[in-house]
């Protein structure tokens, strides 16, 4: 199953971002972050290396997070070139539609962009964005980088297209998607 998403953004660096940028690290992507808090890089930075002797031996292969990781100052930089952006700001509705409606402004027309949320509608957090019809929650199970989980959850306004790149993808990286 091949997946054309090649690029990744991320978007927030909580437990559920960095959950996500760790097991994006491990199958070898890329990825460009962005979070407003600044504190959030060393929070980051302190998980992978809590956690990094154990996840070698469970990814069975090794990072290189000089070369994995770019941090960016501004969403718009994060995501100019992003084939997939993973969203993970709070669970707030008004604060999740503003956030997906800046990446939408900034991002190629064609990147999927996926947010990370638990009990907010899809087509809520479409309403304000440019290309609607890629936006989709991929809800992970915690934590993101030992279970292999995601819930694909498509708006309105989601091309099955996207649901089915998204698939690929999360597919690609150890993921079993739920569809629903």
């Amino acid at each position: 199953m091949q997946s054309s998403i090649n690029k990744i953004a991320v978007i927030g660096t909580g437990v559920i971002g960095t959950g996500w940028i760790i097991r994006f690290l491990f199958n070898k992507k890329k990825i460009k972050i962005y979070d407003p808090n600044n504190k959030q890089k060393k929070f980051l930075l302190n998980e992978i290396k809590r956690k990094i002797k154990l996840l070698k031996k469970f990814y069975k292969n090794k990072i290189n997070i000089d070369n994995q990781l770019i941090f960016c100052n501004s969403i718009e930089e994060a995501v100019s070139d992003a084939d997939l952006i993973q969203e993970n700001a709070p669970e707030n509705e008004k604060l999740k539609i503003s956030i997906i409606r800046e990446i939408s402004l900034h991002s190629k027309k064609k990147s999927i962009i996926a947010s990370s949320s638990s009990g907010l509608l899809p087509s809520k957090l479409q309403s304000k964005a440019k290309h609607p019809e890629r936006i989709l929650i991929a809800h992970p199970f915690n934590p993101v980088y030992l279970l292999p989980l995601v819930e694909i959850v498509p708006g309105k306004k989601t091309t099955k297209l996207n649901v089915q790149e998204a698939n690929k993808f999360y597919t690609k990286i150890g993921m079993k998607s739920l569809i629903l």
